[in-house]
């Protein structure tokens, strides 16, 4: 229980999230020709209600393909309109890679080892909210395309690697 407002600022602090929107970004470009509307995306809560484990719909993601996937904080204020996307990936299907598998991967691997700080930090404060948005793909070289794409438009705040240059030398140059 918060005793304060120090405290209370104290905790708000600690979940800043800052999103850098910017229209010229967003131009698809010759990327357009995927349908990235939300009726192709499947979406379900990550982790169990108490966070120690899958939610038992991650059985919804597939072992025969690869794809890309989005986690997000689903906030209950606004139903459908307060879903804050936070990080953006890949899952290239290869023989020892597949959509599930790298999905869980970020439970598995990385909240709590702290190898990748972000990652852990959306788990550590989020994690009760944390939801997973997918999208099956056949072509891995189209999978890496609309993961650079997205990535680069959307620069959301627990991606790392900015793919385009210029966009990372701005990130870089205005401490973003």
């Amino acid at each position: 229980m918060l005793n304060s407002a120090f405290d209370l600022g104290e905790e708000l602090r600690l979940r800043e999230i800052s999103y850098k929107l910017h229209q010229t970004l967003w131009d698809p470009g010759e990327f357009s020709k995927i349908d990235l509307d939300l009726k192709n995306w499947t979406t379900f809560k990550y982790l169990n209600d108490d966070g120690s484990d899958f939610n038992a719909d991650i059985k919804l993601l597939p072992q025969n393909s690869g794809g890309i996937y989005m986690f997000s904080i689903k906030c209950p204020v606004i139903p459908g309109m307060t879903d804050f996307p936070v990080y953006i990936g890949r899952a290239l299907y290869t023989k020892g890679q597949n959509l599930e598998k790298r999905c869980k991967e970020y439970f598995q691997k990385y909240a709590r080892s702290g190898e990748r700080p972000k990652i852990t930090r959306m788990f550590h404060y989020w994690a009760h909210d944390l939801h997973l948005n997918f999208m099956p793909l056949e072509d891995n070289q189209e999978i890496a395309n609309h993961e650079k794409f997205l990535i680069n438009a959307l620069l959301l705040p627990f991606n790392d690697q900015i793919p385009d240059m210029e966009t990372r030398q701005a990130v870089k140059a205005f401490n973003l």
